[in-house]
């Protein structure tokens, strides 16, 4: 009997659901991919979505629907060690990275996309609030030398020579801000260690990095 596939509720212009998919395409395990476009609303209208928004996974009738806690489970499931270190130390590393993730460096990533390329869409506005948008790209810099000090500290990646669910998420992260006009140049090096490592990165990208001129047919931008 074939395993059940896990099934992904996802949006490629999301980078937790990009980075969900990669983990996902590394693991080894068997998914499907359950395409809910946000720009449809079809988040609103997916009864199997409880917090109305993406990513989503269902394992049988296992729920889980925040993406930190998709990737862990992902990597435990599949056993990966190099997704999600049995090292305990490395492993915390990793954990203390997405925690990170989640309480700063994300919520400025997702500012400067909503105003620089959602202001008509999300907010309703004629124009960018560019002073707002120019004072969190500084603190998204500020939190990029934190991230390369302190959580790269000269190691390729987060937890060591193997890439983790950490760098997934922070390399699709960097890769959304990217779309938004951010120069991310200095961790270019950083970028394509990751890519490296995960088969479809580049064409799992696609749709975000068009996301612009398809925002300009929708007259939203």
């Amino acid at each position: 009997m074939s395993a059940q596939k896990i099934l992904l509720f996802s949006d490629r212009i999301s980078h937790p659901a990009r980075a969900c998919l990669l983990t996902l395409q590394k693991s080894g395990l068997p998914f499907e991919e359950k395409n809910t476009e946000l720009f449809k609303g079809a988040h609103l209208k997916t009864k199997e979505l409880p917090f109305k928004k993406i990513p989503v996974l269902k394992d049988g009738d296992f729920t889980v629907a925040e993406s930190t806690s998709i990737l862990r489970y992902v990597a435990l499931k599949s056993g990966v060690d190099s997704l999600y270190p049995s090292d305990i130390q490395k492993r915390v590393k990793v954990d203390e990275c997405m925690d990170f993730w989640q309480s700063t460096f994300n919520p400025n990533v997702l500012k400067i996309v909503q105003n620089t390329l959602m202001f008509k869409m999300m907010f309703r506005m004629k124009s960018p609030d560019t002073k707002l948008i120019e004072d969190t790209k500084k603190l998204h810099t500020g939190n990029k030398k934190v991230f390369n000090s302190y959580f790269l500290a000269g190691k390729p990646f987060i937890a060591g020579d193997s890439p983790s669910i950490a760098d997934v998420l922070m390399a699709c992260s960097l890769e959304q801000s990217t779309v938004a006009g951010v120069d991310n140049s200095k961790e270019a090096e950083y970028l394509n260690r990751v890519k490296s490592e995960f088969g479809d990165y580049e064409s799992l990208h696609e749709a975000v990095r068009g996301m612009p001129d398809r925002l300009k047919q929708m007259k939203m931008l």
